[in-house]
């Protein structure tokens, strides 16, 4: 009991600054956890978008490898034909969408 009431009331120089230094390290703490959480989202963020770009191109690469071991049959003739050179048989109807 004796011991509150002889710091009660009392604010010395030494005591103000150690309550200064802990609200400044507070305040530190505080910014540097909310600018790491923002670098996380970020990051998270940059590796989702990283993850469907590999997915994207390994189809791709399936589709290229699938080409390359096709083999050159008649079938394989009329497909390249069809999609690179954009021919078509004489009786086809082909019709034409602005739907890509």
């Amino acid at each position: 009991m004796l011991v509150k009431k002889y710091f009660k009331g009392k604010k010395t120089a030494a005591s103000m600054l150690i309550q200064g230094f802990l609200v400044l390290l507070f305040v530190f703490a505080v910014v540097f956890f909310l600018w790491s959480l923002m670098n996380y989202n970020e990051t998270m963020e940059q590796t989702k978008e990283q993850k469907a770009k590999i997915e994207q191109l390994s189809d791709e690469i399936e589709q290229m490898q699938y080409l390359v071991d096709a083999p050159l049959d008649d079938d394989y003739k009329m497909r390249i034909a069809r999609e690179k050179l954009g021919m078509c048989f004489p009786d086809e109807i082909i019709f034409h969408t602005d739907i890509e």
